[in-house]
């Protein structure tokens, strides 16, 4: 797998970093590198090594029921506290997704349990959230550029860790971290509507589509298949195409809309999970297909955002 590393010389397009990981959702740009040497006692090893993060870690993670948290310098208070929040998140989102079969999480070879690195002394270039297989990267709560960045509310954090949990859920259910067995406009929609949104802000009335539209040029969000489809503009990700894949999902589960419930997409990731093609899960599963979604998309949501006035 490709690696990235998070430098001055690091590509700013959100797209483009996604495109080797799960997903994730970058919040703030800051200073070049990664910070300090790490210790020479730290263990250079981590199920996220697979995402090109090759972060080592301390030795020292702290356990919950369903999370083991690791960090390079985080607090114990910090690590306890991220293993809460990702404990009441995971037990909402399986509640949502009627989410309790036995067998429906397959987690990869050796673990059991989701992994957490909460980050405290790196400073990446393009800082927040990042999902893989089984596992996902987190500022920490005692992380130094949280207050300087003005992410110190927990209405800010938590759903950042919904974002990423959700992404999780995804791989678990499906089994894999390949980003492409899914529509990454769907992957990245359902991330942002069951947390209500990390960037750029809902979609809430059409006077708000038109400025967004007007703004980008009408980019069709279902035409967002790939990561590595994100046309090369700065920003594009986190101003217009994350809300737009809001509101995509949020069409689907909206009785105005499709009125699907999200068991329907439990059972499109499992459907996936047995080799079904995406686009043939997603018609039998939704009732339309990804492309008369897409041709009809600016349409469909127009009515369904008029709806809701």
């Amino acid at each position: 797998m490709k690696r990235v590393h998070f430098n001055c010389a690091a590509h700013k397009a959100t797209g483009h970093i996604l495109a080797v990981l799960f997903a994730g959702t970058v919040l703030w740009t800051t200073g070049c590198g990664d910070g300090p040497a790490e210790p020479a006692d730290m263990v250079d090893s981590g199920s996220w090594y697979v995402t090109g993060f090759r972060w080592p870690h301390d030795g020292n993670p702290y356990e919950s029921e369903h999370f083991e948290v690791f960090s390079d310098a985080a607090s114990e208070e910090a690590r306890r506290s991220l293993a809460e929040i990702g404990e009441d998140v995971l037990a909402d989102l399986v509640g949502q997704f009627d989410a309790t079969g036995q067998d429906l999480f397959r987690f990869p070879a050796g673990q059991e349990k989701i992994h957490m690195y909460a980050y405290k002394s790196r400073f990446p270039q393009q800082w927040g959230g990042w999902a893989y297989y089984g596992g996902l990267l987190i500022y920490s709560l005692d992380h130094p550029e949280r207050g300087l960045a003005g992410h110190t509310a927990m209405d800010m954090y938590v759903p950042v860790v919904r974002h990423e949990v959700m992404h999780v859920m995804e791989s678990l259910m499906k089994a894999s971290n390949n980003p492409e067995t899914v529509d990454v406009w769907l992957t990245e929609g359902v991330a942002e509507f069951v947390s209500g949104g990390t960037a750029g802000g809902s979609i809430e009335d059409l006077t708000r589509l038109d400025e967004l539209v007007a703004a980008f040029g009408g980019l069709n969000p279902i035409s967002m298949h790939r990561y590595t489809d994100y046309p090369d503009q700065p920003a594009i990700g986190y101003d217009y195409l994350y809300p737009m894949f809001q509101l995509a999902a949020e069409y689907l589960f909206d009785a105005r809309g499709i009125g699907a419930a999200l068991g329907d997409l439990r059972d499109l990731y499992l459907d996936v999970r047995g080799g079904t093609p995406f686009a043939e899960a997603f018609e039998n599963r939704f009732g339309i297909s990804v492309v008369d979604y897409e041709a009809q998309f600016f349409g469909l949501v127009r009515d369904y955002l008029a709806a809701r006035q």
